[in-house]
C-alpha cells in the first residue's frame, strides 16, 4: 500500500515528535535510613552524606527518624512501608524498642536477603539492658551477634586510637581510597562471629586491638551486612570515613 504525500508527512512528524519525548531515567537504588540516637548526631550527618555522596548518583531515600526523648522515642513511623520498597537499610539506632510490627518488618526485610549497613550504636540498637519493652513494642537483644556479627562490650574513653587495615584486608574494594588513621572512643567489639570478615582494626595503647569495621552475612538468604563502630560527627568530617561508607553502599548492593 502506498502512502499519500500527506500521510507520509504526518507519519514523519509523528516520528519526529516521539523522538523529542524524554525517556524516563531508570530509578536508582532506594535507601532507607533508620535513625534513633541522640549521642552522635546522625540525624544530621546521614542526610548530609546522602545528599553529597548518593543523591548525585541517582539514589533516592527515606529517612525514618524517631524522636530523641519521650514515649515516642521507640516509634519509627512509616518504617514498614519504607522497607517494602528498600534496596538497602542503614541503621543508626541506640537502645530503642520499635513497635512489634516495625521490628517484624525489619526481620522480614533481612530474611529476604536484603542488605544492611550498621553504624556505631547499631550494635545495641534494640537492647534495653534487661528492661522490658513498652506494651506493643519489641526488642532484639541479639541483633549484634546474630545480624552484625559483632560482640559489643561497651567502649573506652575519649582517647584517640589508631586505625589500620586488618590482616588480608588491605586490597579489599571496601577500603579502596580510604585514608583513615584515627578516631576516638574505641568500641570493644571483639571477638567477631566466626564468619565475619574484619576490615579495619582500632588500637588504643596496650589494650587488645578491636575490630572497627567488618562484613557479615545473616539469615536464610545470606543478607549482606556491613558494620562499623565508627560514626561520630568527627568521623563523618573525615573524607576517608565518608569514602568507607560510600564503598560499603556499593558493596552491599552488588550481586554476589
Amino acid at each position: 500500500m502506498k502512502l499519500s504525500r500527506r500521510s507520509f508527512t504526518l507519519l514523519f512528524l509523528a516520528i519526529a515528535l516521539l523522538s523529542l519525548v524524554p525517556v524516563a531515567a531508570e530509578a536508582g537504588p532506594h535507601v532507607v535510613f533508620m535513625i534513633g540516637e541522640r549521642e552522635y548526631g546522625t540525624e544530621k550527618t546521614l542526610p548530609e552524606f546522602f545528599e553529597k555522596e548518593l543523591a548525585p548518583k541517582g539514589f533516592t531515600a527515606d529517612f525514618i527518624t524517631a524522636p530523641t526523648e519521650g514515649e515516642a522515642r521507640n516509634d519509627f513511623p512509616g518504617l514498614e512501608k519504607a522497607l517494602a520498597k528498600a534496596d538497602l537499610l542503614v541503621v543508626s539506632v541506640r537502645r530503642r524498642a520499635p513497635t512489634t510490627s516495625q521490628l517484624q518488618a525489619l526481620r522480614d526485610y533481612l530474611d529476604k536477603g536484603k542488605p544492611l549497613i550498621g553504624l556505631r550504636t547499631a550494635s545495641h540498637a534494640f537492647h534495653l539492658r534487661g528492661e522490658a519493652p513498652p506494651e506493643g513494642h519489641a526488642i532484639w537483644e541479639r541483633f549484634d551477634p546474630e545480624v552484625l556479627g559483632g560482640n559489643y562490650q561497651n567502649h573506652y574513653g575519649d582517647e584517640s586510637f589508631a586505625i589500620t587495615p586488618a590482616d588480608g584486608a588491605v586490597d579489599s574494594p571496601l577500603l579502596e581510597g580510604v585514608e583513615l588513621k584515627s578516631s576516638s572512643r574505641l568500641y570493644r567489639s571483639g571477638p567477631l562471629a566466626e564468619n565475619a570478615t574484619p576490615l579495619l582494626i582500632g588500637t588504643l595503647g596496650e589494650n587488645p586491638p578491636e575490630p572497627v569495621a567488618w562484613t557479615h552475612h545473616f539469615g536464610p538468604n545470606n543478607a549482606k551486612v556491613f558494620h562499623t563502630s565508627l560514626g561520630t560527627q568527627e568521623d563523618f568530617a573525615q573524607p576517608g570515613f565518608r569514602r568507607l561508607l560510600a564503598n560499603a553502599v556499593t558493596w552491599a548492593l552488588e550481586t554476589e
